[in-house]
């Protein structure tokens, strides 16, 4: 597979944009009704810079759009060391983090031992699965609330939540069909197997009944915040944090998103199962056969072994096997970065 090329016109941008600033619920209503256009703060969007990824290419176009955003809005990523990350963000220290709940619950991690020096007052999270374990793992680690977002490329703003915590859909913007395996409607209430999603936004590259694969449920029944949209429940992505032998003796953990992103740009693979054996060894399932499957697997093989230098690991073995079929987690996607033990949150 390939991954899917999406294009957006001014328009489409503009009405996400409106939608990510008037519907996302504000965990400081107050701080939002005086300073309406984000200028007393300091937002840092934490994740891949480089690539095909719409968050970050969102955020540089805010940046060029509104010069004056250029200082208090800064992108971090987390292809670099922890550690770099870490000293970058504590000097710009700022007050709303966007990012992935791997992320953020890494954050949290640090903030416990005492090195992030800065309080955060709000944290965004999208593009993962956010668990309730997590949610709190954050909430109590970094002493603020999360707010949680539904987004993709062929649609950046699906869903916002709510101050009871609900997600609502866009569905004045969007049409949303959860099908079943034989792509017939699921009922409210039901996990679908996929959704079907259709853009009444983007005029430039129409979307008509796309095949997102993900699985949601929509419920009847209206939310206790009085919102018309319809509430639902999304079933997203699952890969988990890896938890490395470091040079130091210490754990080193490896983000799945940076691994990812890893993997797809600088080895040019789509279909891959990266799991964790031990603390120093990576097991990698490609899908590939033929001439190509042996070539894929040492760039892989390269990506990662730089990439584990650079992370500050003590070694790294990368096993390999190839033209195995990758298997799918519980959302219905490849579960494509599989830790050992999975970790416990709350």
């Amino acid at each position: 597979h390939q991954p899917g090329v999406f294009v957006q016109d001014a328009r489409a941008m503009a009405v996400y944009d409106a939608l990510e600033a008037l519907r996302r619920s504000a965990p400081r209503p107050l701080q939002r009704w005086f300073d309406p256009l984000l200028l007393a703060e300091r937002i840092a969007f934490v994740g891949a810079t480089t690539g095909h990824f719409a968050s970050m290419v969102s955020m540089q176009r805010l940046r060029q759009l509104n010069p004056f955003m250029a200082q208090s809005l800064r992108c971090f990523s987390i292809l670099q060391s922890t550690s770099t990350l870490l000293d970058e963000l504590n000097a710009f220290a700022p007050t709303v983090i966007a990012t992935y709940p791997t992320v953020a619950a890494l954050l949290s991690d640090v903030a416990a031992q005492g090195a992030l020096h800065f309080a955060p007052k709000e944290i965004w999270t999208g593009g993962e699965t956010l668990s309730a374990a997590v949610r709190r793992h954050v909430e109590q680690g970094l002493g603020c609330m999360v707010r949680n977002s539904y987004g993709a490329s062929e649609f950046m703003s699906i869903g916002w939540e709510c101050q009871h915590g609900q997600m609502h859909a866009n569905t004045d913007w969007l049409i949303l069909e959860p099908i079943d395996a034989q792509g017939q409607p699921v009922p409210p209430g039901q996990v679908s197997h996929s959704t079907l999603l259709t853009n009444l936004a983007n005029f430039v590259q129409p979307l008509i009944r796309y095949d997102m694969g993900d699985q949601i449920t929509v419920h009847k029944e209206r939310c206790e915040c009085g919102s018309s949209l319809p509430v639902i429940e999304v079933q997203g992505r699952r890969d988990d944090p890896l938890l490395m032998a470091g040079q130091d003796g210490r754990l080193v953990t490896l983000l799945p998103l940076a691994l990812t992103t890893l993997l797809e740009d600088d080895a040019g693979v789509f279909d891959f199962q990266l799991r964790q054996q031990d603390d120093h060894t990576l097991v990698l399932r490609l899908d590939p056969h033929g001439a190509d499957a042996p070539a894929a697997a040492a760039r892989c093989r390269n990506a990662l072994e730089k990439f584990a230098v650079t992370q500050g690991l003590a070694r790294l073995r990368v096993r390999t096997e190839l033209g195995r079929p990758v298997t799918r987690g519980r959302s219905g996607k490849p579960q494509r970065i599989v830790a050992q033990i999975q970790r416990k949150h709350g």
